[in-house]
């Protein structure tokens, strides 16, 4: 890892961004991480802040990844 990446939870590698299980449910952002597998990620996510969860892996570059 860089050392200076931003550790924004958009790019985490153990995000998962799904709809949520009520009717008319909004997107829901759940982190896959062994120790916290279907519990709602951390964030922020925002751009510009950081989150500051202790789990945050760089996901691997992909189609529809995002620039660090």
């Amino acid at each position: 890892m860089v050392l200076d990446e931003l550790r924004i939870a958009a790019r985490c590698s153990y995000l998962k961004v799904t709809l949520g299980s009520r009717p008319g449910g909004n997107l829901v952002n759940l982190c896959r991480h062994i120790i916290r597998d279907g519990s709602a990620c951390v964030g922020p996510f925002l751009d510009d802040h950081e989150t500051q969860c202790g789990l945050w892996e760089l996901a691997p570059p992909g189609p529809g990844s995002r620039p660090a």
